[in-house]
C-alpha cells in the first residue's frame, strides 16, 4: 500500500510551494559552527502573517542574531533587513553587534561579546508601505 506515502509527498511538496516550512536555512554560524541556539525564536509578522524569524545563537564567547525572511515573503516583496543583539541593563536597552542588508534573505549579524550580560535578539524588515515590522527573542541572562 503506497497511497499514504504519495499523500504525504504531495502534502510536503503543496507546504513548501506555499512558504510553509520554509522558515529557516541551515543555521551555522559563519566562523563559529559550535553556536547553539539559544531562547525561543521570535517572529515578524505583516498584515496578520510571519514574515521572518529571528533567533539568538551563543558560542565562542559571543551572542550572535540571526534574521530568516520567509520565502513566501521574500520573492514577492522587495526588503531591507537588521538585525542586531539587544543588551539590557538597568531597565535600559542598547543594542550591540548586528548586521544589515537588502534583499537578503538570510542574515547573520555580526557576534557581540555579551555572553554575560542579560540579551535578546531583535530583527526588523521594511515593509510594502515603507514602513517597518520588529520581531524578537525571548531575554537570557
Amino acid at each position: 500500500m503506497r497511497k499514504p506515502i504519495a499523500i504525504a509527498a504531495a502534502l510536503a511538496a503543496t507546504l513548501l510551494s506555499v512558504g510553509l516550512g520554509t522558515a529557516n536555512a541551515a543555521e551555522t554560524v559563519p566562523g563559529c559552527a559550535s553556536a547553539k541556539q539559544i531562547g525561543t525564536t521570535g517572529h515578524l509578522k505583516y498584515n496578520d502573517k510571519i514574515i521572518a524569524s529571528v533567533k539568538q545563537f551563543a558560542g565562542c564567547g559571543k551572542n550572535f542574531p540571526y534574521t530568516w525572511v520567509w520565502d513566501s515573503y521574500a520573492q514577492s516583496n522587495r526588503y531591507r533587513v537588521s538585525n542586531w543583539i539587544a543588551v539590557i541593563e538597568n531597565g535600559e536597552e542598547s543594542p550591540a553587534g548586528g548586521g544589515q542588508a537588502s534583499m537578503k534573505q538570510e542574515l547573520w549579524g555580526a557576534g557581540a561579546a555579551t555572553l554575560d550580560k542579560c540579551t535578546r535578539a531583535v530583527s526588523s524588515v521594511t515593509t510594502p508601505d515603507g514602513k517597518y515590522v520588529s520581531g524578537w527573542t525571548d531575554l537570557r541572562c
